[in-house]
């Protein structure tokens, strides 16, 4: 007996074909989807970083400014002052993002205690600190609250607060930058 095979012809047919290219379609689908996912949260993570980036700045150009030129309250528009300006409201930022970017400043009062030496002791050696004898501790010349003349405020806190709104309208927590500035000047 003759292989009775030998009459079909070898080769792929049609059907084989389209169902080999769905089943590959099926299978591809899932990898496409994950990697669009993964472009989008890397978009939300650049925003992110430019906001970072944007409170980063904006508060190193704020410590440059003298102290008495960065006026107490919020600020929503540019702060323009004698030695420089700080771009203040809405900022276009990379791929189409707009940032609202506002300041407050509020007047930090600082008080400290401290215990002086006693200068009138008999064996005080300024050279000597093992003669040195320290009062009980005060705060007398250590309050600056600005209840007085000398007593004025010495020290503001800066606030940087940078938000955005995502593609889907979901606003994330703001970036927030602080920081505390002594008034060294006089």
């Amino acid at each position: 007996m003759k292989n009775s095979y030998r009459n079909h012809k070898n080769g792929i047919t049609l059907t084989e074909i389209m169902l080999a290219t769905i089943l590959m379609a099926v299978a591809i689908l899932p990898i496409v989807g994950i990697f669009s996912q993964g472009h989008k949260l890397t978009q939300k993570d650049m925003r992110r970083i430019d906001a970072i980036h944007l409170a980063e700045s904006s508060m190193n150009k704020l410590l440059k400014l003298p102290y008495d030129q960065v006026p107490v309250g919020t600020l929503n528009n540019n702060l323009v002052a004698a030695s420089g300006t700080i771009v203040l409201g809405n900022v276009k930022g990379e791929g189409n993002a707009t940032y609202t970017i506002s300041l407050t400043v509020s007047n930090y009062p600082v008080t400290f205690a401290y215990h002086p030496v006693d200068l009138n002791d008999a064996s005080y050696n300024i050279d000597k600190s093992e003669t040195w004898k320290f009062l009980d501790e005060t705060t007398e010349g250590a309050v600056f609250d600005g209840s007085g003349v000398h007593r004025p405020i010495m020290v503001k806190q800066y606030d940087i607060s940078v938000s955005w709104t995502e593609p889907n309208n979901i606003t994330p927590p703001p970036i927030q930058v602080s920081t505390l500035k002594a008034n060294l000047e006089e």
